[in-house]
């Protein structure tokens, strides 16, 4: 391991590198020729290894796995995803000499090790890629030199990565080429055809690079796609239950409602998911937002910097050192809280409700996603990346939630993101505590006593100004242009 690449780069290269970011036209693939016939080996097969080698076969690919000897021996559960679906599984020292691309899809904490112990292995000219590039970026791992260095990063969780495919469409990916492997200039061919395969060419491509994505994805997870929905979470729960909400109701209003919330997010951005409100709920919603971004921003902008400086990713380093400390402690402590141990009615829920007794959830949504997007774009990070890194992707963790809460999340993300949301929400919890205080159960849990929907016309025009006017919704709406195929949520 070397040092962070980043900070090694001058000002002028780095911000070259952040700003990299073109949206691809679908006449520019060819599907998935560059890598017909060729010998795919992915390496583990965990959330993204699994779901992403399903489609790649599924996609007419050559798929097969690679796993440490242990987990073959003792038939783990990476194991069983693979043999139990019809792979072929064999070791490093079998599989690894033969493949033309080899594609590292191990938790972000181990690929140190993984690289050290395939890059030997592998043949001449080979391809090697990521779907994170933490390992290159932060961590600062050097490929041998006539090894092909590429990066194809589905925005969403693996699961989400095989859902979206199985309704026809994907989930928008970014991807690079590592400039310093690409002696043969075949990276980006063989990147499209990864992209293709995954179902990613069908929902939006970015080219992007190494760089731009590991520092907008760090952003966007430990912010607004996990430690957002954490925080909201747990504070909207307790301010329920605060104000007498049964907690069987309050605990399904909170499970379902963000993938309630965010699907109409997705479909028409921040503008369609503040129309599904009357009109004091809207108003009531943009004003509790613009109250919450100002408590936030100082913290979010933190985040960024420590981010961008690599403190945020020795931190998190120094923790894989101790054998994930802070990591445990935050998780149990997660597991423990009142929210995850609730269980939720049976008692049907209409769609129109999660709107109408969620508004200060909506407040929530709205105000991550806009700092989140806010925080990259005046960092130099390109408006594309930061639409798919805060907006689009907030529905695909959302729908974790709906799964198992919070537990499903921080245990379908990855490691990175995991250690970054606990981070958020320690801080964010007590940061929010007298904005909390004040509420009523009027904006969670019960909704506005509505015998008057009366608002004042000059008023709600410039909220309504206020909500289409802002950078996101501009490049959200021209992003989800290119999203025809994309389908409704069953």
């Amino acid at each position: 391991m070397g040092p962070n690449y980043f900070n090694t780069l001058p000002l002028r290269k780095q911000l070259e590198a952040l700003g990299q970011c073109r949206f691809m036209e679908s006449s520019e693939f060819n599907g998935v020729e560059a890598l017909r016939g060729k010998k795919i080996v992915i390496v583990g097969c965990g959330a993204q290894g699994f779901h992403q080698g399903l489609n790649l076969r599924d996609s007419g690919l050559d798929i097969s796995y690679t796993l440490r000897d242990a987990a073959i021996e003792e038939k783990r559960q990476s194991w069983k995803n693979a043999t139990e679906n019809g792979f072929y599984v064999g070791t490093y020292e079998e599989l690894i000499p033969k493949a033309d691309l080899v594609i590292n899809l191990t938790p972000d904490k181990q690929h140190t090790n993984v690289i050290q112990s395939v890059m030997p292995l592998m043949k001449q000219d080979a391809c090697l890629s990521y779907s994170h590039g933490f390992n290159i970026v932060e961590e600062g791992m050097q490929i041998r030199k006539d090894i092909t260095v590429i990066m194809v990063a589905p925005k969403s969780p693996g699961t989400e990565v095989r859902e979206e495919y199985k309704r026809g469409f994907g989930v928008p990916t970014l991807i690079a080429v590592h400039k310093e492997n690409d002696p043969r200039g075949e990276g980006m061919e063989l990147a499209k055809a990864y992209a293709a395969g995954t179902g990613g060419d069908r929902a939006g491509v970015l080219h992007s690079s190494f760089v731009a994505e590991v520092k907008s994805d760090l952003m966007g997870e430990q912010t607004i796609l996990c430690g957002v929905l954490q925080t909201g979470s747990l504070l909207c729960y307790d301010k329920m239950i605060e104000k007498g909400i049964d907690p069987q109701y309050a605990s399904k209003l909170v499970q379902y409602g963000w993938e309630t919330i965010t699907e109409a997010l997705k479909h028409g951005g921040v503008t369609n998911m503040m129309d599904r409100l009357s009109n004091p709920a809207k108003i009531a919603a943009h004003e509790l937002c613009e109250e919450l971004k100002t408590i936030l921003k100082p913290m979010f902008n933190q985040h960024m910097d420590d981010i961008m400086s690599g403190k945020f990713s020795q931190t998190m380093m120094n923790d894989w050192a101790n054998d994930d400390t802070d990591l445990l402690k935050w998780r149990e402590k997660t597991a423990q809280t009142d929210f995850e141990q609730s269980t939720s009615t049976d008692q049907d829920i209409p769609e129109q409700g999660y709107f109408d007794n969620g508004i200060l959830m909506v407040a929530f949504v709205k105000a991550g996603v806009e700092l989140a997007f806010d925080t990259m774009v005046s960092t130099g990070i390109g408006e594309e990346s930061a639409y798919y890194e805060s907006l689009h992707e907030l529905p695909l963790i959302a729908n974790l939630v709906a799964r198992k809460k919070l537990y499903e999340m921080n245990v379908v993300i990855s490691d990175t993101a995991e250690y970054g949301c606990y981070l958020f929400n320690h801080k964010a919890i007590p940061l929010l505590a007298g904005f909390m205080e004040k509420l009523d159960a009027s904006v969670m849990g019960i909704g506005l006593d509505l015998k008057n929907n009366g608002v004042d016309n000059v008023k709600l025009i410039k909220v309504n100004e206020a909500i289409r006017s802002t950078k996101i919704e501009r490049i959200g709406k021209k992003l989800r242009a290119y999203m025809g195929a994309m389908k409704p949520m069953d």
